[in-house]
């Protein structure tokens, strides 16, 4: 393919083999021809706004251009990511910020700036299972019901799978897509048969110029190729390994927090019991005192009736006790 033979490796940056791939203006048009079902010819409509310092874990984003005044950004992901419209979101942000500062356009002019409609494709490739196209929007991330209507923004990320098999009118109209997606499922066949990644790359390199998928890229830039998937893999598995590094020490501050609260729910029941216990005491104390002051009170109304003359039968029917109890009271005086 003539496209092709145009590209070559940036050896000043670290790239992924899309945004290697996809950085050629004839293959990004083709690529934006699909995406859009339209039919662009002139590769040099294409205006490149890629940010050079927009880098996350050594990774640069892949394409952003303009076309027809669609601001566009391109980026490829090999997990799937429901962060993404956050992402393109801020990306997109600063992509408008350097075209307004490109064509020198007044924010605080009284006229209307006419701005590019922001595009953002997310093209996947990962393991996990997913429908040819999904839209991921912004809103979504945020809390509340009604976040949609409340939001003064929105913000949509057009993710497309283009495993092998998945997307075919795309792949139809762009050929080097499609080859692509080969290419990355000829790598995770070998790696599934339990081949290390640097030979199921190396033969998947093969397989493919053999069949003339990506041939002239692949003959032309084997060892950039090879290099350039291998720093790829091996971010992923750095990113994996964090956030498994991570869980691993969530689960062990989970695992802290819950001795803990284990431990002040110990305490608290302990004190509780011992409130419980001391109350009670304080509870039979004050009993005890009650019922001493009713015996003391009944004592000297029982000697109070018999000094004005009263009988044992007269002070037990008026104070309401028994008899045997006046008795015994009067015995013991």
């Amino acid at each position: 393919m003539d496209m092709q033979k145009n590209i070559r490796v940036n050896r000043e940056h670290k790239d992924s083999l899309f945004r290697f791939i996809f950085s050629d203006k004839k293959a990004l048009l083709s690529l934006y021809n699909a995406v859009n079902d339209s039919d662009y010819t002139d590769k040099e409509s294409l205006e490149i706004y890629t940010m050079e310092d927009f880098v996350y874990m050594g990774m640069k984003n892949d394409v952003s251009f303009l076309i027809d005044w669609n601001l566009n950004l391109f980026e490829h992901q090999s997990t799937y990511n429901p962060n993404m419209p956050l992402r393109g979101f801020m990306y997109m942000a600063s992509s408008f910020k350097k075209y307004v500062e490109l064509n020198r356009l007044d924010l605080y002019s009284s006229k209307l700036i006419r701005i590019p409609v922001p595009r953002y494709f997310v093209f996947y490739n990962g393991k996990r299972p997913m429908e040819d196209e999904v839209l991921l929007r912004l809103t979504d991330q945020m809390e509340g019901a009604d976040a949609a209507e409340k939001s003064c923004t929105e913000f949509t990320a057009h993710m497309v799978n283009i495993n092998e098999g998945h997307s075919p009118k795309m792949m139809e109209r762009c050929p080097m897509l499609y080859e692509y997606s080969i290419f990355v499922g000829e790598i995770r066949k070998n790696t599934e048969a339990g081949m290390m990644l640097v030979d199921a790359i190396d033969t998947a390199v093969d397989e493919c110029i053999k069949r003339r998928v990506l041939a002239d890229i692949l003959r032309s830039n084997r060892a950039e190729v090879t290099d350039m998937l291998l720093k790829e893999y091996d971010e992923a598995f750095h990113i994996a390994s964090e956030k498994e590094i991570s869980f691993e020490e969530g689960r062990q501050m989970e695992r802290a927090n819950t001795e803990k609260e284990r431990q002040r729910a110990e305490a608290e029941k302990n004190r509780a019991e011992k409130e419980k216990n001391k109350a009670q005491e304080e509870k039979k104390r004050a009993d005890k005192e009650k019922q001493r002051a009713d015996e003391m009170d009944i004592k000297v109304r029982i000697l109070m009736s018999r000094l004005r003359g009263e009988t044992v039968e007269e002070i037990a029917k008026n104070l309401g006790v028994d008899t045997d109890q006046v008795q015994k009271v009067l015995e013991n005086i």
